[in-house]
Order: structure tokens, then C-alpha cells, then sequence
């Protein structure tokens, strides 16, 4: 609720006090004469003791008059609303005494009316005062609570475009920002495996989560050094604090590893940091950043949970491993051919050769390898298998794609399922395929038993080689092809037996030229010889 508008009346005729004071209905008009007096020496002394928001004044008044008291009030109460009252020969003290900051001033003769518009003036005058004033505290206040978004904007730029000291001075201190100006360290923080932490969390538990890991940073930084933590994206937090210039290149090593401790220890996930070099200047910010986001990269190879140091990969030397062309090639047949031991033999030959390359390459290097990889498999199976059973292989990638890799044996363990799940489908499409071949070679068995049937002779029919369907047709069926078409004439024999066919006719129609080869035969299946057979069923 507002402050009720305080009314005082100051000049050094009673009546006209009393005229100004009773004459018009102030509280009417939401005003309160809160005092009256009849001079400017007790006007002052009762202007500092009410705090009226609004004065009408005699400009000449013994002991002091409205002119000087308008100054002093005025540097003590420079919001107060003073109105002056004089004559025409006074105007230009009144002309003054605007000049210094009066609201104000009626001429004499004047009428209650021309009083009551005057201070109806300063009371809407006044009223805009307060009102400013209120949304400037608003906004004041609005600023305050921004002000950890306003550093993380600040930094975020600080990080990504060079500055100079001179001109983020001033920017600096408005947001309080209790870090030094020179002597910097830059960490850069991930969460590993956020991106399976998001989808398995509820929205409010990950923001708290990330709420509790920024407290964490802040309070393990603070304890050793001025520093600010602020979020650079969903799952990387960024550390910048001042570091004793005299020490060595990993400037205060114990922080970065505190950090990666305390966030293990309170939360229960880890996180991968880089750590830069010492730098000294606000504009060298950008470069300690991209040290610091360059030595994170390698978590590439540890999987994360640790630090790595922009100092121990700056001076090595790099070369880079070649595709290994030659090995992938014969990945893609072993994974052609179904042999899942071979294949998974042949992977971890190539991801051993190319993670123990030393010294190791920049992690992105290696990464755009093993996922190319992963696509050349990817090729096969489409050319090997039906659309519908890659897809969802397909959806694998693009969900590592969309991770950015994480790792290198996050990438190995998708290339292992790959040539595992490969590998079944590409086995079960073959051995449905072999089935269909022995059923059609069957058929043709069945419907030829007369005629000399031969390996060569069948193969032909299922156009295959014929040492290749040989051993498909033990493989199905569990016995050599002459022993099953022995089966086969055998079984059709007892029926032609047992139907009263002369042994003889049936020889020739089983494709025996020779009568006693066929009792041979016949009693090494059976035991018996025909003629045994046929008795043994009559009896």
C-alpha cells in the first residue's frame, strides 16, 4: 500500500495558513497537512521531523526565507514537492528557487483553486516519482536475481571472443564477479553418460541433479581458490579461478581431481575433466578454453572419470594411424559369410591395432574411423540381408551419431553387436536358404529313384557345385547323400514288397541293374533279405 501524501503549510500570516490549511478539503483528494508553521526556521526543523511530500511556502518570511529554506530542504529531501508562493515582485526569486528545484509557484492574489492545482500538480508529479522508483527497485531487484545468468552470459562470450581487460572492467564489476582479473585456469567438466542419465530421469530430478553438481563445483573451487562455475550446455560444466602463477604447468592439479571426487562422491555419476594451461591475461581466456576442451576429448580413450591435463598432450607429437583397409575388407567377408567366432576374432584385432597406436591420435581422428567401421558393416548387411532386418541396426548408429561417439569402447561395443547380430541373421538366412535347396534335391530324389543319382547329378539340379552340396546335405539332413538315396529306394522296396511285386521288377525300378545287389543291399539296411522281409510281414 502506498504512503499517504503529506501536506505542509508554511507562511508567516495566520489567516493565510489557516485559509490553506481548513479552506480546502485535502483529505478529499487523498492528502494529509501532516504540518503548519510561520517561518522558514521552524519550516526547516519540521520538514526534517514530518517528511512532508509536498510544501506551499511564502517565498519572504522572517528568521528565513522560502528561497533559502527550498535549498536546504531540497539537499536534504531533493524528491520533495515545494510550491512558492509570492508576489509579482519577488518573480525573480521565484525564477531562482525553480531553478534550484522547486515543483512550482503562485503569484499573489491567488485563489484556493489555483493552490489546489498546483498541489494536485505535485501530487501526480510525486505519485510518477514513487512509481518509477518502484519499478526501478523492481528491476534492481530483478538484476540481482539475474546476476548468475548474467556472469554465465558473460563468461560463455569471455570464453569465445577475445576481449581486452580495459573493456570488461567495467562489466566485471557490475556483476560482482570476485575473481581477479588475471591468472587464470580453465576446467571444462562433462557428465559421463548423460545422454542415457536423460532419458532414463525425469526433467525436475535432472535439473536438480545438475542444480547439486554446479553447489558441488562451487564449494570444492571456493575452498582453495577464487573461482566461478557456470553451465555451458545440458551435461558440460565450465571452471575458470585464479591459480598461483608461480606454479607449474598443471597449475594446482589436486582442484581438477577434487572436483572429479566430490562429484562421484555426492551424486553417484562421474564426470570427465581438461584442464588448460596457466594463463595471465582476460583475452587469452579463449585459448585456455579450447586447451581445456581439447584435453576433455581424450576421455575418448579412458571412458571418462578422470583428468586429463592440456600440458601432458600439447608436446607429443602426433602421427595417425592408416585406415586399415586390408583387415576391414576381410571383416566384411567373415561377416558375408556368417562365421561369428571369426568375425568377432577379426574386430578386436583391428580396434586393438588402432587404440595401442602410439602416440595416440587426436580422439576425433580415431572416432570418424570406428564409425566408418560401423558403416562399412552396416553396407554389407544391407547387401546381404532384407532391409527390415538391418533397420534396426540402423537405428543403432544414428543413436551413436547422435551421442558423438562418448568413447572408443562405446563405439567397439556397438561394432561387436553389429557383427554379432550380423553374423545370426546372416546364419539363419542361410540355413533357411540350405533347407529350401535339400527339400528341392529331396523332391527330385524321390521322383527319380530308377535313375542313377549321383552327388554331381543333384547338385546340378539346385544349381550348386557338388562338393558344396554334399556337405550342405550332411549338414541338414545329418547323413551323406548316398545313404539317404539308400534310405529312400530301401523304404519304397518294403512298400513294393509288401504290395507283391517280384523282386527283380522292383531291383529294376529302384535303379539296381542287378538283382542279387539289391538283396545285398537290402539285407545290409534291414537284416533281412527281401524274401525274409516280405514272410516276416505275412505271418
Amino acid at each position: 500500500m502506498d504512503k499517504p501524501i503529506g501536506l505542509m503549510i508554511i507562511d508567516d500570516i495566520r489567516d493565510v495558513v489557516d485559509g490553506l490549511t481548513y479552506g480546502i478539503p485535502w483529505e478529499e483528494h487523498g492528502i494529509t497537512v501532516v504540518a503548519a508553521c510561520l517561518n522558514g526556521e521552524e519550516g526547516l526543523q519540521l520538514a526534517e521531523e514530518k517528511e512532508p511530500d509536498i510544501i506551499i511556502t511564502d517565498i519572504r518570511m522572517p528568521m528565513m526565507d522560502g528561497l533559502s529554506m527550498t535549498r536546504e530542504i531540497l539537499k536534504r529531501r531533493p524528491k520533495c514537492k515545494i510550491i512558492l508562493i509570492t508576489g509579482y515582485s519577488d518573480f525573480d526569486y521565484a525564477q531562482q528557487a525553480v531553478k534550484l528545484g522547486a515543483f512550482d509557484f503562485v503569484t499573489k492574489p491567488f485563489s484556493l483553486e489555483e493552490i489546489s492545482d498546483a498541489v494536485a500538480r505535485a501530487k501526480e508529479a510525486l505519485l510518477a516519482d514513487r512509481e518509477l522508483g518502484r519499478r526501478m527497485r523492481e528491476m534492481e531487484q530483478r538484476v540481482k536475481e539475474s546476476l548468475p545468468l548474467l556472469r554465465q552470459e558473460f563468461f560463455n562470450l569471455l570464453i569465445r571472443h577475445q576481449a581486452s581487460e580495459h573493456k570488461v572492467k567495467e562489466r566485471w564489476e557490475f556483476l560482482h564477479i570476485e575473481l581477479d582479473r588475471e591468472h587464470f585456469v580453465v576446467m571444462v567438466l562433462e557428465v559421463d553418460q548423460w545422454a542415457d542419465a536423460g532419458k532414463q530421469l525425469p526433467v525436475g530430478e535432472i535439473e536438480l541433479l545438475r542444480f547439486a553438481m554446479q553447489n558441488i563445483l562451487e564449494e570444492t573451487i571456493q575452498s582453495s581458490a577464487k573461482g566461478i562455475v557456470f553451465r555451458e550446455s545440458s551435461e558440460r560444466f565450465v571452471v575458470i579461478y585464479n591459480a598461483d602463477p608461480g606454479h607449474g604447468p598443471k597449475l594446482e592439479p589436486t582442484l581438477a581431481e577434487l572436483c572429479c571426487g566430490h562429484i562421484a562422491k555426492y551424486t553417484h555419476h562421474t564426470v570427465s575433466v581438461g584442464v588448460s594451461l596457466p594463463v595471465r591475461h582476460i583475452a587469452d581466456l579463449p585459448a585456455a578454453y579450447r586447451q581445456a576442451a581439447a584435453a576433455i576429448s581424450y576421455h575418448f580413450y579412458t571412458g571418462g572419470n578422470g583428468v586429463v591435463y592440456y600440458s601432458d598432450i600439447a608436446s607429443v607429437e602426433r602421427r595417425l594411424p592408416k585406415y586399415p583397409g586390408e583387415r576391414v575388407q576381410e571383416l566384411s567377408f567373415m561377416l558375408q559369410s556368417g562365421n561369428r567366432a571369426k568375425t568377432l576374432q577379426v574386430l578386436d584385432e583391428i580396434y586393438e591395432e588402432l587404440v595401442s597406436f602410439q602416440p595416440r591420435p587426436e580422439p576425433r581422428y580415431l572416432e570418424l574411423l570406428l564409425q566408418g567401421i560401423a558403416n562399412m558393416l552396416l553396407r554389407t548387411l544391407i547387401e546381404k540381408l532384407p532391409y527390415e532386418d538391418v533397420a534396426p541396426m540402423e537405428e543403432w548408429l544414428r543413436e551413436m551419431h547422435e551421442a558423438g561417439g562418448r568413447s572408443a569402447h562405446s563405439i567397439y561395443e556397438l561394432l561387436r553387436r553389429l557383427c554379432t547380430k550380423g553374423c545370426e541373421l546372416v546364419e539363419a538366412r542361410s540355413a533357411s536358404h540350405a533347407h529350401l535347396v535339400v527339400e528341392q534335391a529331396v523332391a527330385y530324389i524321390r521322383n527319380h529313384l530308377s535313375d542313377d543319382l549321383t552327388v554331381a547329378r543333384c547338385a546340378a539340379e539346385v544349381h550348386l557345385s557338388g562338393s558344396y552340396f554334399a556337405n550342405l546335405f550332411k549338414k541338414v539332413t545329418g547323413t551323406s547323400f548316398n545313404q539317404y538315396v539308400t534310405g529312400l529306394r530301401i523304404d519304397k522296396a518294403k512298400e513294393m514288397l509288401l504290395q507283391g511285386m517280384q523282386i527283380q521288377e522292383i531291383a529294376s525300378a529302384l535303379g539296381y541293374e542287378e538283382r542279387r545287389y539289391f538283396s545285398d543291399v537290402f539285407k545290409k539296411v534291414t537284416g533281412m533279405t527281401p524274401s525274409e522281409y516280405r514272410q516276416s510281414r505275412q505271418t
